[in-house]
């Protein structure tokens, strides 16, 4: 997403929740919370004989994980799964409770469903544990034993055999997270000390077993409202956000008239969680199990990072390996697994191959069909980006581990803000916001700028303090500049040999106290030895900015003695915005701020000096790297940061290179196309080399942050490929009449029949569209028309076909899948060198300068995306051979213990998995 394709997103961003707004949030209480639910778990494999204790233990940490699944999964806060409201069946001992779970309906009617279902579930879930037994399918046999120890801990929670579940009708709301689960977690090393279960004895009848416990339970509920009454002391002030009578005090009340109901609960579910597993193992015909299997993943036993490259092609990254740019990547690849190419999506973009890299869906589900999409129920000039959470329709990677109890870590992902969307909105199931920390820097709209001396206004303003130490003349000006006034003074400095202005000192609003000194040091003549070293001549100062402080870095390349011409950079405004709020002036003053992308726009434009196919000696791209440089080094602080700084299990982290520089200088480094210049191209291969070697530099920070025991994988959107002609098919679309300008040059909907638009798809300007004209009667002829139409261009030559298809998507069978909310009704596959673009004018078919590109075919070689992957429980030097992007996600997730995100399609990469989970050393 780098040069001509900044992630600089104009996005409407959606109001975040402050701290106290966070606290007024209800959280998700699950029955005992996941502490309770462990605590259960653990001590019922000791009541249990052998073998079949023996087998269990063997998966000891895997049954006790898979006990908390069932409130991952859950259909909502009120799952009837989860409880059975005794009192809706008349009054204690409740002797009218239905065996038959259809007699329910007949007597409830349709408040039955709100009344629960508990017994009948944990019937359910009882006999497929019998089957697993009986058919000696052991993972099986363990999901359900895990799935069974839940629902049995569940009904032995008071209020979860009560219509007032929550307090609701004694005005004691709260009080359902309260007992079951506050005072679990406050006091979990006293509990579980506590927790003593009875060993497991036969149950005849398993519902009505847990009927009885369900009789108990309500009437420990009564027991449980007095307590928490007589436990409040002082009163809820209306202008806290909390309710302030539940404090520390209340629960050390609270805890000490319930810990021995808590802790006799918490026995009691043990020991029948462990009467069900022996009963249906005895029902089974105690059948032998292999006490030798072991379940090879397990939640909380890996930890992995996800790195993502833009651009990193699989033949990009093969040469950058193979020449020994990217030793780290190397090494990585010789430890683990490693792709020869993944699918990506069409069009081969940053948002959409992105998305299927996080979501294991491909555009069609996920929703992201192109960096701009077209909104449902939108006409056909709209757009809106796909960079962000707004559109996405399938879960991401970092919902998922979060939704299943993984603390998870995402720096600047794409589809990551509005942080809404996984908050306050919970688009996607779960209640994981402690669980999960998001960073975003990729806010403003605004590009870096190159200050030359026209840029600086004389000043008389008044300064604030005193000019620093100076020889002669203090040339004091103004620069106009992001809505703000950075004064500047250029002098000379009587400690800097250099004869005239040597210095240029930068502050905001004339405040010498808070100021940075800029000196023209020349750039560094490469930057292999690492970020820190291109970028050192970089100053940076916090600038208020859109509510917040951006990070803005400052490089003086070059100044007049006499001022009469001077070279100032000024890198891209960014705030860093967190979903924890409290954690962005942390991250501020830790790391600088960030960055975000290099110099690209000025380095294209000629700020930095001339380039070298115009005849430039270098000095344009060493400038260019070491804002390269900068951006990497920015970035990998924020990484330390959160490595340091934040809890994770998964952390995922992007790097806009090489991407940038690929748009930049891919087109001069092709030999396929006709313009290659293999002059040009040697004297620009080492600049791209630079670039490789400083996100190789990252991959090997990240693996030494990590290290040896956590998963490592290295993953990309896309590839790339040179193109030196442009295709605009709105062009040829008008020619054949299909599209019309109106006066002011735009897009005249009432005449237009067919759009080429900026996601790099056509659309039909049909009817069921705002401003469509187009009849469900005619679509076909159109379609048609719009394939003539684009089929007949020719290249520059005049004899080869630039479109070689129009592919429609509404037909099946296309890998990846076409269309879908936001989507194209018609896609171009190109020749190769061919950029298209969505302009009004011009040419059909023209020239352009060599560049880089990625819209193309994504099954062509150069659109692969590289993809490796090492760590515990991952193969040693296997070959994955070709993959698809959704195919990643669920291995990751597979390798965490965990399941794929819900909407995933990709399989797990079978070949990837080590048949043990020891890693050796890396190096």
């Amino acid at each position: 997403m780098g040069g001509g394709e900044h992630r600089l997103r104009a996005w409407a961003r959606r109001t975040a929740l402050s701290a106290a707004a966070l606290l007024l949030f209800p959280a998700f209480a699950s029955a005992w919370g996941f502490a309770g639910h462990r605590i259960v778990a653990r001590k019922a494999l000791d009541t249990v004989p052998d073998p079949l204790r023996a087998v269990l233990q063997a998966n000891a940490d895997y049954l006790v994980e898979q006990a908390i699944n069932p409130d991952l999964y859950r259909s909502g806060p009120s799952d009837p799964d989860h409880f059975l409201d005794m009192d809706a069946f008349g009054s204690y001992p409740f002797a009218e409770v239905p065996r038959a779970e259809k007699d329910v309906a007949a007597r409830l009617g349709k408040e039955a469903a709100s009344k629960g279902r508990l017994p009948w579930k944990i019937e359910e879930v009882y006999r497929g544990l019998v089957d697993a037994f009986r058919a000696s399918d052991l993972p099986r046999a363990l999901e359900r034993a895990g799935t069974l120890c839940h629902l049995v801990a569940d009904a032995h929670v008071p209020l979860h055999a009560t219509s007032n579940y929550d307090g609701q009708a004694t005005s004691q709301r709260g009080l359902h997270a309260r007992w079951e689960s506050d005072l679990v977690e406050r006091n979990r090393l006293q509990l579980e000390a506590a927790v003593a279960p009875a060993a497991a004895a036969h149950v005849a009848d398993p519902f009505a077993f847990v009927l009885d416990i369900l009789r108990e339970s309500y009437l420990h509920s009564l027991q449980v409202l007095v307590s928490d009454r007589e436990s409040v002391t002082g009163r809820d002030l209306a202008e806290t956000p909390e309710d302030d009578r539940y404090d520390d005090e209340y629960y050390s009340r609270f805890y000490a008239r319930e810990s021995a109901r808590v802790a006799a609960r918490l026995s009691a579910s043990a020991s029948a969680t462990g009467a069900l597993w022996l009963s249906a193992w005895e029902e089974a015909g105690r059948p032998e199990l292999d006490r030798t299997y072991r379940v090879p993943y397990v939640r909380h036993s890996a930890r992995a990072i996800l790195i993502s490259l833009d651009a990193a092609g699989q033949s990009v990254l093969d040469d950058g390996v193979t020449r020994g740019v990217m030793p780290n990547l190397a090494l990585l690849r010789r430890r683990g697994a490693s792709a020869r190419g993944s699918l990506t999506s069409l069009p081969t973009k940053t948002a959409a191959g992105h998305a299927a890299l996080y979501t294991g869906a491909w555009s069609d589900r996920n929703g992201i069909t192109a960096n701009a999409i077209t909104p449902a129920g939108a006409s056909i000039l709209e757009t809106a980006t796909g960079f962000s959470s707004v559109p996405l329709r399938a879960e991401p990677v970092w919902a998922a581990a979060a939704r299943q109890d993984l603390d998870v870590t995402v720096v600047s992902a794409t589809q990551v803000e509005p942080f809404s969307t996984y908050l306050s909105e919970h688009r996607f199931p779960g209640y994981y916001g402690r669980k999960l920390t998001l960073f975003d820097g990729y806010v403003l709209e605004s590009r870096e700028r190159v200050y030359g001396a026209a840029d600086l206004h004389p000043s008389d303003a008044p300064w604030i303090g005193a000019l620093p130490a100076h020889s002669g003349e203090a040339r004091t000006v103004v620069i106009e500049d992001l809505g703000r006034r950075f004064d500047a003074v250029l002098f000379d400095d009587p400690a800097d040999p250099a004869t005239g202005f040597d210095t240029v000192y930068v502050t905001l609003d004339g405040d010498t106290r808070g100021g940075i000194t800029l000196k023209p040091v020349p750039p560094v003549s490469d930057t292999t030895a690492g970020p820190d070293t291109g970028s050192s001549a970089f100053r940076g100062l916090a600038v208020p900015i859109a509510g917040g402080e951006a990070a803005v870095y400052f490089r003086l390349f070059a100044l007049a003695p006499d001022g009469s011409s001077l070279v100032l950079y000024r890198s891209a405004p960014h705030i860093l915005r967190s979903s924890k709020a409290r954690l962005e002036q942390a991250a501020l003053d830790a790391t600088g701020g960030f960055v975000g992308n290099g110099g690209a726009a000025s380095y294209e434009r000629g700020l930095l000096g001339p380039p070298l196919w115009e005849g430039g000696d270098g000095t344009a791209e060493r400038r260019y790297m070491e804002t390269v440089a900068l951006s990497v080094r920015q970035t990998a602080r924020l990484n330390d940061f959160a490595i340091d700084r934040t809890s994770w299990e998964l952390l995922l982290t992007y790097l806009p290179f090489p991407d940038e520089a690929l748009h930049l200088w891919y087109g001069y480094l092709d030999p396929a196309l006709p313009s290659y210049d293999s002059g040009v191209a040697a004297r620009l291969r080492p600049f791209l080399d630079e670039v490789l070697r400083l996100a190789d530099g990252e991959i090997g920070h990240l693996v030494a942050r990590g290290g040896r025991d956590t998963i490592m994988a290295v993953a990309g959107d896309h590839g790339v490929m040179g193109v030196d002609r442009e295709l605009r098919p709105n062009v040829l679309l008008r020619q054949a009449g299909l599209l019309a300008l109106d006066s002011d040059g735009r897009v005249d909907l009432a005449r237009t029949r067919a759009y080429y638009a900026p996601g790099q798809f056509v659309l039909i300007n049909t009817k069921s569209r705002p401003g469509g004209i187009v009849a469900p009667g005619e679509e076909e002829d159109v379609r048609r028309a719009v394939a003539s139409a684009l089929g007949a261009v020719k290249d520059l030559d005049g004899r080869a076909p630039v479109v070689l298809d129009v592919l429609d998507a509404r037909k099946p069978g296309h890998v990846p899948p076409l269309g879908g909310t936001g989507g194209g009704d018609l896609y171009l596959s190109v020749a190769p060198g061919v950029n298209v673009t969505a302009r009004l004018d011009g040419e059909a078919i023209a020239k352009i300068r060599p560049r880089g590109e990625h819209i193309v075919d994504p099954d062509r070689p150069a659109m692969k995306v590289g993809f490796a992957l090492a760590g515990p429980g991952v193969a040693s030097g296997a070959d994955l051979g070709q993959i698809q992007q959704v195919d990643i996600a669920p291995t990751l997730c597979l390798l965490l213990g965990i399941e794929p995100p819900a909407q995933a399609v990709g399989s797990v990469l079978r070949s990837a998995l080590a048949r043990t989970a020891v890693m050796p050393p890396w190096r």
